[in-house]
């Protein structure tokens, strides 16, 4: 595995932060992420909100996954097909942040 991207996003308060990172629809990838600080009582999830992949055409379809207060969904996924992934992280209160990698499989 070859690290591609890493990321990292912090908040304070009730937020929504998210980071798109690019990708090359032509390969194969494994997404990861986790909380590495919450301080606080209050509520923080990080995940995989959108991805948008192709065929290698002009049309480029998006999946929205980012509905309502949904905390089941997950930031760990393998992913192929994909011109570009979206990580959010959401928050209600206390400070969080959240870190993690891309790695090209």
């Amino acid at each position: 595995m070859t690290p591609v991207w890493s990321y990292s996003m912090w908040t304070t308060g009730t937020f929504e932060v998210t980071v798109d990172l690019a990708l090359d629809f032509r390969k194969n990838y494994l997404v990861t992420g986790s909380l590495t600080l919450t301080d606080g009582s209050d509520r923080a999830h990080v995940y995989i909100s959108t991805v948008c992949s192709s065929s290698g055409g002009d049309v480029v379809l998006c999946g929205v996954r980012d509905i309502g207060d949904d905390f089941d969904l997950g930031v760990t996924e393998f992913i192929s097909g994909a011109v570009s992934v979206t990580v959010k992280l959401k928050t209600r209160g206390g400070a969080h942040r959240a870190e993690g990698a891309v790695y090209e499989i």
